[in-house]
């Protein structure tokens, strides 16, 4: 155990690329190891290589506690990996320091065939390992398969594979021991006595290979080792695909060993490894590899939301997320998109539970630009499901702004320190949930350094109720008042319809009804008669509920027709436009895939949108956008029959999205291209007001 003071330099060096964590030990930690400072230029370019070489899936997991590979001389040792403590014996990671002088003249294959004679010291003939071709077989792939060991070690500590090496204490439950060892008397013992048969003769130690579990013979020198050993051998030959032969002369004869995971212990070792480190390399769905990769950057809301859309199965994806949740409870990435994953294939409740122990392991998430960055964007979201934010990825999905996405909850400060960045956006939608949390931010935010789009206090009145109110009396705008009640009052009006006018001055049956922050129709219905609100109240179990009266607006085709329109610093996009036989529209039960002719009334609709409908509602539209303030903001509509533009919902968070097939759709993607551009343009428009 390595105690150490510099927690500076610790900070700065888990703050790097896995591949980036290396150099001359400074002296400060040579002194702490008992051993001399060494700055070799080559040597260390060497072990550079060496780490870059590494599988994806092995760095990866060495990115959360593995604090870099240090160059020394007089270690005592070709290789050390040890915890590093604070004198208080607070833990900061782990580090591995190498001889350079013991390590100056090896070859990967030389370097193998030492490791494995050294398990048999009295044995009178060669053992050789060939690990890598003749034109490889370098010494940064000597260090390159030494790393690989010595992550094994790494990887072992503090995951119950094993006992921990730095601790006395054997007792406990474990995944990897019992595959080999068994626990007597808090002492780790092997499952059985292959190996002591066969003592020193290397042949036979070999021969039993196969029945004793053990990858190779030096795996038997105790728990860690046999970890460390079957890590390497497995990132080796299986993840990087390399050579792994040994011969073992007696005499002049040999036999020669390659790997074996075919027997049901190795086959279990085998199992484990790769749920812990997977083989993305030979993964042929991209995605899955993407997810299965520990600690990889964050997938995102849009592939995942894009996969589910086009009926590919989810079910691949959510098992990778879940397994690298499962194999370390610090990887927020896989608990944020796992949450994503959940959401898609129906288990809201769940997905719920995972998000906000995504956001309780860390609140911050980047996405990064994909064309190269440009901007850095700062956005404000909230808990909650796929509509409970703005869905910022799509609206710069593929293009040149980093997203930088920090979580608030109303139980956490603001943080004393926030990303870097150029705009800020708040994406957080409103809700009963979130009116207190858009308070808080508004307070905040007051004042903020950068330019903020999309303020907490506008936002805020984007209830139902409160975009009515707010839109009340402009000219050529139908938006029927709508008012909240409880499970009571609406019980109430079942029983006496002639308290309607009391509670809704303007209603009349037939009524529209729905929970309190229901989306997408869930639970959403037309009440012709005060039976049907009785019979409404029976099956949904909602304590309390919007109230509106129903305005007809089926157009002279006999369809109703809604428009998704959004709002850009004042100026009207359209985002979709669906036809239905049915009043209640939602584009994905509208049938439009299935009708020619909905789909040439939205691509008529897209191609004149500015010449007809814009410029129809072109003073309703500049005062609806005078009056909720918002820079982006979407707004679901219709036009009636004498032709007033009909207000369902405004809100900052409506779903806008080029995920439709290009050859049932051509129209669309020009179509959204221009809301892509649109908001690209907001968000320079904003840094330009420094």
């Amino acid at each position: 155990m390595i105690t150490s003071l510099e927690l500076g330099f610790w900070t700065e060096a888990i703050q790097q690329a896995p591949e980036r964590r290396h150099g001359a030990a400074p002296g400060h930690l040579a002194t702490a190891a008992q051993a001399q400072p060494c700055d070799d230029s080559a040597f260390d370019a060497d072990l550079g290589q060496a780490l870059r070489d590494l599988p994806p899936a092995v760095l990866a997991r060495l990115h959360g506690t593995w604090l870099g590979v240090y160059c020394v001389r007089e270690l005592g040792a070709e290789a050390r990996t040890d915890l590093v403590v604070t004198p208080e014996g607070d833990f900061l990671g782990i580090v591995t320091l190498v001889d350079v002088d013991a390590l100056a003249n090896v070859t990967a294959n030389a370097w193998a065939s030492m490791r494995a004679s050294a398990a048999f010291p009295s044995w009178p003939s060669l053992i050789e390992v060939r690990v890598e071709g003749d034109d490889q077989d370098t010494r940064a792939n000597a260090l390159r398969l030494l790393l690989l060991y010595e992550a094994g070690r790494v990887l072992a500590a503090g995951r119950r594979f094993v006992p921990d090496w730095w601790t006395d204490n054997a007792e406990g439950e474990y995944t990897f021991l019992p595959l080999s060892w068994r626990i007597e008397n808090n002492a780790v013992v092997p499952l059985d006595g292959f190996f002591q048969q066969a003592g020193d003769d290397a042949a036979a130690a070999w021969r039993a290979l196969p029945d004793a579990g053990f990858i190779t013979p030096y795996g038997s020198r105790g728990p860690v080792e046999d970890f460390a050993e079957a890590f390497a051998l497995y990132a080796h030959t299986v993840l990087a695909g390399r050579p792994h032969v040994v011969r073992v002369y007696a005499g002049d004869a040999a036999q020669e060993h390659v790997p074996r995971w075919d027997t049901p212990r190795l086959a279990a070792k085998l199992a484990l490894l790769k749920r812990f480190i997977p083989d993305v390399a030979h993964e042929p769905d991209p995605l899955v590899a993407a997810a299965a990769l520990p600690f990889a950057p964050l997938v995102g809301v849009a592939p995942l939301m894009r996969r589910a859309f086009q009926k590919q199965d989810m079910a691949p994806v959510a098992q990778a997320l879940l397994a690298r949740a499962e194999s370390d409870g610090q990887d927020a990435n896989a608990f944020l998109d796992f949450s994503t994953a959940l959401q898609l294939t129906g288990d809201r409740d769940v997905a719920m539970n995972v998000q906000a122990e995504a956001v309780r392991i860390r609140p911050h998430y980047t996405l990064a630009a994909r064309q190269g960055e440009m901007l850095r964007l700062l956005v404000i979201m909230g808990l909650g499901d796929l509509m409970a934010n703005t869905p910022i990825e799509f609206l710069v999905e593929d293009g040149d702004v980093t997203l930088e996405m920090l979580y608030v909850t109303a139980d956490a400060p603001w943080p004393d320190v926030v990303p870097d960045h150029d705009v800020m956006m708040v994406c957080m939608g409103e809700n009963d949930a979130n009116q207190p949390l858009l308070a808080r931010l508004s307070e905040w935010i007051a004042g903020w350094p950068r330019p903020v789009i999309n303020g907490p206090e506008r936002i805020a009145v984007l209830s139902r109720d409160g975009v009515c109110n707010a839109l009340a009396g402009i000219a050529g705008v139908e938006m029927p008042q709508t008012v909240r009640l409880a499970r009571a009052q609406v019980e109430g009006l079942a029983a006496a319809p002639d308290t309607l006018r009391h509670l809704l001055p303007d209603g009349a049956f037939p009524l529209i009804v729905r929970p309190l922050g229901s989306h997408a129709g869930h639970d959403l219905d037309k009440i012709d008669t005060p039976a049907d609100l009785a019979a409404y109240l029976q099956r949904v179990p909602a304590e309390r509920f919007y109230l509106s009266r129903f305005v007809d607006y089926r157009g002279a085709n006999g369809l109703f027709g809604k428009y998704r329109v959004v709002l850009i610093e004042g100026r009207p996009y359209l985002a979709h436009f669906a036809s239905s036989e049915h009043w209640m529209v939602h584009y994905l039960n509208a049938g439009m895939a299935e009708s020619a002719a909905k789909r040439d009334l939205e691509a008529d609709a897209m191609a004149r949108f500015d010449a007809t409908f814009a410029q129809r509602h072109q003073a309703a539209l500049a005062e609806i956008d005078r009056r909720i303030g918002l820079p982006y903001v979407g707004m679901d509509c219709a036009e009636t029959p004498d032709g007033r533009l009909l207000v369902f919902e405004v809100d900052n968070a409506m779903i806008v999205h080029a995920m439709d097939d290009e050859a049932l759709y051509p129209y669309k993607k020009p179509a959204m291209r221009k809301i892509f551009t649109a908001f690209r343009q907001l968000l320079e428009n904003a840094r330009g007001r420094k």
